[in-house]
């Protein structure tokens, strides 16, 4: 089955610093990945990459910061009271969280550095700022259920090649 609009991807992949040759990401380790081809869900130059191929196909790519996950911007960095976290067990960093924006949108954040009751936290992307080389492998591909279509994004249900 080739890779075209509406197909769930599994893919398999490791993710480097391109200038470092450094490991910044490996599925070995945290699982495949799954995305709707065509859906906005992963890199455009990737999914373009994909786009016709078939289970099994590999490719290594290298993206600069605007093709991947963009630049790195300071104006993502914040500085929070710890009150904002009395929901929250523990805060640490490192910690993951979602904060709601004032235009009502989300962003995810990673706490930095936690000073007396001053909580630091970076919305950037981990790679933001970084050239990437992508080696990718295509795992499997299969039609996106209807339910995935409506919920924009894939759920796991194994694969087909």
């Amino acid at each position: 089955m080739k890779i075209n609009e509406g197909k769930v991807v599994t893919l398999e992949f490791q993710v480097y610093d391109n200038n470092t040759n450094e490991l910044l990401e490996d599925t070995k380790e945290v699982g495949p990945f799954f995305y709707i081809q065509g859906f906005g869900n992963f890199i455009p130059k990737v999914e373009e990459a994909l786009e016709g191929q078939e289970a099994g196909f590999a490719t290594t790519l290298t993206l600069t910061p605007e093709e991947g996950y963009g630049e790195y911007d300071e104006d993502f960095i914040i500085e929070m009271n710890k009150g904002d976290f009395v929901e929250f067990d523990d805060i640490y960093e490192g910690l993951d969280f979602i904060a709601d924006l004032e235009d009502g949108t989300e962003q995810s954040f990673v706490i930095t550095n936690i000073e007396d009751e001053v909580v630091t936290a970076d919305g950037n992307h981990p790679f933001a700022g970084k050239d990437l080389r992508f080696e990718v492998k295509v795992a499997g591909v299969r039609e996106a259920s209807e339910e995935e279509i409506e919920h924009g994004h894939a759920h796991f249900h194994g694969f087909e090649d």
